[in-house]
């Protein structure tokens, strides 16, 4: 009895959330934020998520997920097969696809 108390108060103790960091491009931000907040009220019920994404560059994000310090990267350019190489659980996949256009008279 003594040992199931002290476990209880362990697990009551605990905070439980998931923070998820990401960072790459800027021109994708807007929809990565946008996207936030209807993910964390979806998510609510069963976790308390965090989300965060630093818009800097492509590149910035790039080298952050190589480095294993962000969760998650927005990139309009490849990893190298190097970075591939070095790191084998990082996978790209299309998440956006964003229309960049001039006009011309």
């Amino acid at each position: 009895m003594y040992r199931l108390l002290m476990l209880l108060i362990v697990v009551n103790d605990v905070s439980a959330y998931i923070e998820l960091i990401g960072a790459g491009g800027t021109m994708p931000s807007g929809v990565y934020v946008s996207w936030t907040a209807a993910y964390q009220s979806w998510r609510a019920p069963f976790v308390d998520v965090r989300l965060s994404y630093k818009a800097r560059s492509s590149g910035f994000g790039k080298r952050a997920i190589v480095a294993g310090t962000v969760n998650y990267a927005g990139s309009d350019s490849l990893l190298s097969d190097e970075d591939y190489e070095k790191n084998p659980d990082l996978q790209m996949f299309p998440a956006i696809a964003l229309l960049v256009s001039r006009d011309v008279d």
